[in-house]
């Protein structure tokens, strides 16, 4: 009898998660297959449950953001062995072409996304190309390994490779999501003055615990834009981290930055937003997206949580058996959670 494994696979657009029973896969040359142990679920997952990345990329077993152990190697595997623990970087991009070369593969036109163009980890087992997968420096907990591979990395590659945060700059966050709010502790942790903005209350609160120094609430009567750059100093931050998907708020970080600032875009919407030559040029703004975050993004994160310089209790604290899959999305969907981990390997 073939071996088969369960997984939690969306059929087609608008349609529910379905737990279905698949071949076990199986590794080929340079190819690993992984126990997937924990897998978060975040906002990638909703727009490819809604069409976002194209109707043809269903059906397909989301999951992307993944911890769990190496079960079996495919000829020509060497550096890793069964029972390793690994975090998975779900971009398969050429490890010979120009964009890993030059550290930026997550660009590379050729890619394939793990949980997009191919199977993911909302699966008991997983098969990941050798390069993809990142042993951490000590073992971690797999549902704080899993979060650490995006909710963290993604931040982080904004931060530190996009806008270049220097100590002693001012940093404005707004969103304070499953990515904005380790946005907030990580531009502490690289000695930025912190301040947050957000529509929600509870938010603010966490983003006071997670390192910032002014909250702001934003969406009410005040002027937003200058109650940000009275907070922020009064001239506004020398960077604008927009974690928020909306297009109003990509105009807020343009509106609110101060000369020479740096507006970094994460949030993601198909919504155009707004903005005036003359309000780039006598600023002398940058206006840049990030996409995602790189392998050695991963291998950072892992070493500042290694030195204790990360809090994951607010990304930890939901976590659902593969089952629970549709569960999982709807709290994510309905704003109850800033993160959910699903834990499909049932060995634990």
């Amino acid at each position: 009898m073939t071996a088969t494994m369960r997984a939690a696979r969306i059929p087609a657009v608008g349609r529910p998660l379905e737990l279905v029973e698949l071949p076990l896969p199986q590794p080929g040359p340079g190819e690993v297959r992984v126990r997937v142990q924990a897998c978060g679920v975040c906002g990638s997952d909703l727009f490819l449950q809604s069409g976002g990345f194209g109707a043809d990329k269903l059906p397909v077993v989301p999951g992307h953001e993944a911890a769990g152990v190496v079960d079996a190697l495919g000829p020509g595997v060497e550096g890793l062995a069964a029972g390793d623990q690994v975090a998975l970087y779900y971009i398969d991009a050429d490890p010979e072409g120009r964009w890993a070369r030059q550290g930026r593969e997550q660009l590379d036109p050729r890619l394939t996304r793990m949980g997009v163009d191919r199977d993911g980890a909302f699966a008991e087992y997983v098969v990941r190309p050798a390069h993809t997968l990142i042993r951490p420096p000590a073992p971690v907990d797999p549902v704080e390994l899993a979060v650490l591979t995006d909710a963290v990395a993604t931040p982080y590659h904004a931060l530190r490779r996009i806008a270049r945060v220097e100590a002693g700059e001012v940093v404005l966050v707004i969103g304070i999501g499953g990515i904005g709010s380790n946005a907030v502790q990580l531009a502490r942790s690289m000695g930025a003055r912190v301040v947050a903005a957000s529509r929600g209350a509870a938010k603010l609160e966490l983003a006071a615990e997670l390192g910032a120094e002014e909250t702001v609430r934003i969406g009410g009567t005040e002027d937003d834009a200058a109650a940000l750059r009275r907070a922020c100093g009064g001239e506004g931050p020398d960077v604008v981290v927009q974690c928020a998907g909306s297009a109003a708020a990509d105009e807020l970080a343009i509106a609110v930055a101060g000369p020479g600032g740096r507006v970094v875009l994460l949030g993601a919407t198909e919504e155009r937003f707004g903005a005036r030559s003359v309000d780039l040029i006598w600023r002398e703004l940058s206006v840049i997206g990030s996409r995602g975050f790189t392998a050695r993004d991963i291998v950072e994160v892992l070493d500042r949580h290694a030195a204790g310089e990360l809090e994951l209790a607010h990304l930890t604290a939901s976590v659902r058996p593969l089952e629970e899959a549709n569960e999982a999305l709807e709290d994510l969907r309905a704003g109850r959670v800033l993160r959910s981990v699903l834990r499909p390997d049932r060995e634990g």
